[in-house]
């Protein structure tokens, strides 16, 4: 049987999301690194889509493909056999979760995006590995020109950060609460600790052990404010990956 393929960006969220979903299943994928402008075409001709908007993560499985990650994960449950991340008689509420964490996502993309395009050492780090190193300085107008891709892509080009931080704290408090000191929103293992523990990556980034990153880039995606107020979420997210990822680095 062909693997299942899934396009992705290692740090995204959205991303870590259905690669957690797909191991936890222990489904067989192979992964490709998701290079904006530069690996859409292969991409589009992966997914058979060569017009409209497309994005990651994607995963290409049976003939099908699942642009989301909540799709992903639903394939994944009912694809795999260990526990289901989504039960039926959560599946609502998970589903509201899912959402209510997707305002943080979006946000703090927004945010580590602006802290990216302010870092030129970031910038340098986050050129496409292929690039030789005596070239990065030079080429740092590609990191630009991607910023500024992502910036219309996602429309957030006027977004005022202050207020992106905002919602994230807000969808904090809500997790925070949720939780209240428990080890799991519903008292166990669910989709919805993973995309609550997913909010925490551009606050302050999982070990590199699951999903590396060069320093100036784990630099641009740390909120310290943000890291240092909610410090419990911080803990709890770091022993949720040692417990229910142990080994698995992205």
């Amino acid at each position: 049987m062909v693997p299942a393929h899934l396009f992705g960006i290692a740090y995204s969220p959205w991303s870590a999301q259905a690669r957690w979903a797909l191991d936890h299943h222990i489904i067989r994928y192979k992964y490709t690194e998701h290079i904006p402008m530069i690996t859409t075409p292969l991409m589009r001709l992966a997914a058979g889509r060569f017009t409209g908007k497309i994005t990651v993560p994607l995963l290409i499985a049976n003939g099908r493909t699942y642009d989301d990650s909540w799709n992903i994960v639903t394939y994944a449950d009912r694809s795999g056999h260990r526990e289901k991340l989504i039960p039926l008689d959560k599946a609502d509420e998970i589903k509201a979760w899912h959402d209510i964490c997707d305002i943080a996502h979006t946000s703090s993309r927004i945010i580590a995006t602006d802290a990216t395009a302010h870092n030129e050492e970031a910038k340098r780090e986050n050129l496409p590995d292929f690039f030789p190193e005596f070239t990065r300085n030079v080429l740092t107008p590609i990191a630009d020109l991607g910023i500024a891709y992502l910036g219309m892509k996602y429309d957030f080009r006027h977004a005022i950060i202050a207020e992106e931080k905002k919602k994230v704290r807000e969808v904090l408090n809500k997790i925070r609460k949720a939780l209240a000191k428990k080890p799991f929103i519903f008292g166990h293992f669910t989709y919805a600790d993973i995309a609550a523990a997913a909010t925490l990556q551009f606050v302050r980034p999982v070990s590199d052990h699951y999903i590396r990153l060069k320093p100036a880039m784990r630099e641009a995606f740390t909120q310290n404010d943000l890291a240092n107020e909610f410090a419990d979420l911080v803990e709890w997210r770091d022993a949720l990956y040692a417990d229910k990822r142990g080994d698995s680095p992205q």
